[in-house]
């Protein structure tokens, strides 16, 4: 990619720059001399896109800002129609849009209607669309439509580089409080309703009372209506250890060093940097059976699939196999890291933004 002109500038929806995922898609465009703009203030976003004098390409990752602050239906409705249309404006004047699919709708959505109309809106508004699964198009149908002559695909990378290397597990276990022998099950990240961490418990407590040396590794804040969930695992038989806020970077490597897998237990799952950050610390992992994962990973001798009809029963039988403790799945998961640097990922991030200047 040549220098970037030196009043090139990308004004990214929401802001969120301390995101790592964000840090590693921009880095190349930053290299390249572009400025990266852009708060998660809503109001302050419809001033950059209704102000004619602001320049640059406009970039849409998560949208569930837009509606999330809405005191009822009807604010929902109008703060989606305000940014639609700021968009709008901002193209008449020249601006072009790049969007991020993340998920196909917003997770835990107050206003689903309201977010299938944002979705549908940015889908018409966006001049390229980059979807991180290839399966979001057809996922996306069902719902709305993404026209295929938007899209480019760029995979989500691994996050070798972004945070601490591997601990030693019995150290790294020993830093969090973790029983240094039982097998150590991670749910790692905010913790919010559509994670399913329901399933995890039961599935500990079935496993446990089965006899399995188990214990829960539980690193995250809490969002929405799970406190009855936090309560079943600590009146549970199996061991939890937790720390319910946000994990501090430098914290990150000591979590998955000392896990011996990572069960994503999530009742809806588009895209999940979990997967990929697990990857990078050779910890093998846990999914739900949605078909577009088992299609893309199915082959992952790192991944196991939970059977959604019965979550809770066959994540304990996943646990109780004892498969992931076999050295070559943590190698497996070692490579498909690799597969997946970081320098690729911005890389291609950054010819998509050359070809809207």
């Amino acid at each position: 990619m040549p220098t970037a002109p030196a009043d090139a500038r990308i004004f990214t929806f929401p802001g969120w720059r301390d995101n790592p995922y964000v840090q590693i898609l921009s880095q190349d465009v930053i290299d390249h001399g572009f400025e990266i703009a852009g708060r998660p203030d809503f109001d302050e976003a419809l001033t950059e896109l209704t102000s004619p004098e602001h320049r640059g390409i406009i970039h849409v990752q998560w949208t569930s800002p837009v509606t999330e602050w809405a005191i009822n239906a009807k604010d929902a409705r109008v703060r989606a129609d305000l940014f639609l249309d700021a968009l709008h404006s901002a193209k008449q004047w020249g601006r072009k849009i790049i969007w991020t699919v993340h998920n196909v709708l917003p997770h835990d959505a107050e206003y689903p209607k309201t977010n299938l109309y944002l979705q549908e809106g940015l889908a018409r508004l966006a001049d390229k669309i980059h979807v991180i699964s290839p399966a979001t198009v057809e996922l996306a149908a069902e719902y709305f439509a993404i026209p295929a002559e938007k899209v480019v695909v760029i995979p989500h990378s691994s996050y070798e580089g972004v945070y601490g290397p591997a601990e030693d597990r019995a150290a790294a276990r020993e830093k969090i409080g973790a029983d240094p022998a039982a097998t150590a099950a991670l749910f790692f990240g905010w913790i919010r309703p559509y994670k399913g961490l329901e399933h995890l418990a039961e599935a500990a407590e079935i496993a446990t009372r089965g006899g399995a040396e188990l214990q829960v590794l539980l690193a995250g804040r809490p969002q929405g209506d799970v406190d009855h969930i936090l309560r079943a695992l600590d009146e549970g038989a199996t061991p939890v250890v937790k720390y319910l806020k946000r994990i501090l970077p430098e914290d990150v490597a000591s979590w998955f060093s000392a896990a011996d897998v990572l069960v994503l237990p999530y009742h809806a799952i588009l895209n999940s940097g979990n997967m990929f950050l697990a990857a990078t610390y050779g910890l093998p992992i846990i999914l739900p059976d949605a078909p577009h994962l088992v299609g893309e990973y199915g082959d992952q001798a790192w991944i196991r699939f939970f059977d959604r009809e019965r979550p809770a029963e066959h994540i304990a039988e996943l646990l109780a196999e004892g498969w992931y403790a076999d050295p070559a799945a943590r190698e497996a998961a070692l490579a498909f890291a690799a597969s997946r640097p970081p320098a690729e990922m911005s890389a291609r991030f950054a010819a998509l933004v050359e070809s809207l200047t």
